[in-house]
């Protein structure tokens, strides 16, 4: 049962990015606005019919995970706007997957013993080595460099994201999706007011993306469940499964990726599965 809610972040956050690109629109100050203030609407419903209780100390850390998360999200959303969504997930995956799992295993200990770190460890190459050949960086332009110095840099929003939960008391990760939701939106909305230098008081590609926020908060939701059940490292290697569906998606519906090149994508993204997988093991 845990890793089949651990697959269902995966499953919501793969569609994500390729429903931003194909169905809502957008620059990408709007689509973090309106990513953030469908998952805050969200979040409102679950917790009107849950009404879940939460203590000030983990609701204060929730609150600045969802608004810390603002910072890797609209990294992301440019860089879709830059690449596209099939060569930068694979790139954005090996950030998210360096940071959280080292993260996770040696300042939060879940690696336990030098048998642990080396099977992590390979894993986390083998990872490397999929998103490397399904991405061709062989063949990366030297123009896009700043795009993944940009993914880079923003990549500490995403592990803030996931990091700041390790912190919280509560066993009911699904608690803390109130909080976390309310921080998305904040921040989404100073990230918009800082960029567009104005108030989205009517804002039509704003308001369609809410519905890619209801998307993503289904992932996000169950995300915080899977913290709980599979642990930091666990939990959010699962997640980055997402990966092999808006890569794959992203390319043959947004047609960003030539026959020849989906083939080796796909080599590439089988690698990477097989990396996750030795990692979730430890």
């Amino acid at each position: 049962m845990a890793l089949l809610i651990g697959l269902i972040p995966a499953l919501f956050w793969g569609i994500y990015p390729v429903w931003l690109k194909r169905l809502t629109g957008g620059n990408f100050l709007e689509q973090v606005l309106g990513t953030g203030t469908g998952i805050f609407l969200s979040s409102i419903v679950i917790e009107l019919i849950f009404r879940m209780q939460i203590s000030p100390h983990d609701f204060i850390l929730y609150f600045l995970s969802g608004f810390l998360w603002n910072i890797g999200q609209v990294g992301q959303c440019w860089s879709f706007m830059n690449l596209g969504v099939s060569a930068v997930m694979p790139v954005t995956t090996a950030f998210q997957v360096i940071g959280n799992s080292l993260v996770g295993a040696w300042l939060f200990g879940e690696w336990q013993g030098w048998q642990d770190n080396l099977v992590g460890l390979v894993g986390l190459l083998v990872v490397l080595a999929g998103v490397f050949i399904s991405n061709g960086m062989v063949q990366m332009k030297k123009s896009d460099l700043g795009v993944y110095a940009v993914l880079l840099l923003t990549s500490v929003g995403y592990w803030s994201y996931s990091g700041f939960t390790h912190f919280v008391t509560s066993t009911n990760g699904l608690a803390g999706f109130f909080p976390q939701a309310m921080g998305m939106f904040c921040g989404g909305l100073v990230a918009y007011m800082v960029g567009a230098k104005r108030l989205p008081v009517s804002d039509h590609f704003g308001l369609r993306n809410i519905t890619a926020g209801i998307v993503f908060a289904v992932a996000s939701s169950t995300y915080l469940v899977s913290l709980r059940m599979n642990g930091l490292v666990s939990a959010f290697v699962l997640t980055q499964l997402n990966v092999v569906i808006a890569t794959i998606v992203g390319a043959i519906v947004l047609h960003e990726k030539s026959g020849r090149q989906l083939i080796i994508t796909s080599i590439g993204l089988a690698i990477l599965i097989a990396g996750v997988f030795i990692m979730v093991s430890v």
